[in-house]
């Protein structure tokens, strides 16, 4: 009789613990705000990702000089690709304005990876001044010493 009374606590206090989230009503923010509705958006948003992924491969040493070079290339080159047919043509100046925001992009991730605005944990790439992750909740550690 005792294991069995143990057993239902054992199991309330489980779900107790479980459950607490939903009850005391916090969250964290599943997305950032940024909605890409577009097709043209998504392709470039897959494309800008993929090159956020080489520029962290060759922060960590995954890659090297050539490696990354052949492989930014292309990446750039599939990201202005997917703009769409008005704005490759050449001396377009939306298809200037496009390149430099993707260069704009590509810096920010290189400056959050600098600054440590990557989560740990899960990885995930934080907005700046942001002190926890926004998908996972733990504290970010910054390179210069407190968190």
């Amino acid at each position: 009789m005792t294991v069995l009374l143990g057993g239902i606590l054992l199991a309330a206090g489980v779900m107790l613990y479980v459950l607490e989230p939903v009850f005391s009503g916090r969250g964290a923010p599943l997305y950032d705000g940024v909605d890409d509705f577009d097709e043209g958006a998504a392709r470039r948003r897959v494309a800008l990702t993929a090159l956020r992924d080489l520029e962290y491969d060759r922060a960590t040493g995954k890659l090297d000089g050539d490696d990354y070079e052949m492989l930014k290339t292309e990446l750039s080159r599939e990201a202005l690709q997917h703009m769409g047919p008005r704005q490759r043509g050449g001396g377009d100046p939306v298809t200037e304005r496009a390149s430099r925001e993707l260069e704009e992009e590509i810096e920010q991730i290189r400056r959050a990876l600098r600054e440590g605005l990557q989560c740990g944990d899960c990885g995930h790439l934080n907005a700046f001044g942001a002190r926890y992750c926004g998908r996972c909740g733990e504290a970010l550690e910054r390179d210069g010493g407190a968190s």
